[in-house]
């Protein structure tokens, strides 16, 4: 009985790891998504209205943006309310996309799991 809880004890991290990084690789493909579609928001670059593009290149074009940015708008300088007002609604939407997104992940995760945890439950 000691070896068998030893066993258990010791396959218990083997059988995380895959759940873990499973968790951190939607983690980044959520956020690459949403990296997509607000630079899709700002540029309008048709290229990034499609769905599969590929990670490398949505981070490209995350570079390119920020570089631009940085040469056309340098650091410190104020901005206008209209652009404060930009700016909060743009934040605004990001959380809300943001939100979709956790809700539309926990809602797959709950229904891959509730069917398995139903029948191993038995009966109430």
């Amino acid at each position: 009985m000691v070896t068998r809880d030893r066993a258990e004890n010791r396959d218990g991290p083997k059988m995380l790891k895959p759940l873990v990084e499973k968790r951190r690789r939607d983690r980044i493909n959520r956020s690459l998504e949403e990296l997509r579609l607000l630079l899709l928001e700002r540029t309008r670059d048709q290229n990034l209205r499609n769905p599969k593009l590929e990670k490398a290149e949505i981070l490209e074009f995350a570079v390119g943006y920020l570089r631009e940015r940085s040469r056309v708008e340098p650091p410190g300088v104020p901005q206008s309310p209209a652009q404060d007002a930009e700016a909060l609604a743009s934040c605004y939407l990001s959380g809300f996309r943001e939100c979709l997104l956790r809700l539309a992940a926990f809602k797959s995760n709950a229904l891959s799991i509730a069917p398995q945890s139903h029948l191993a439950g038995g009966g109430v």
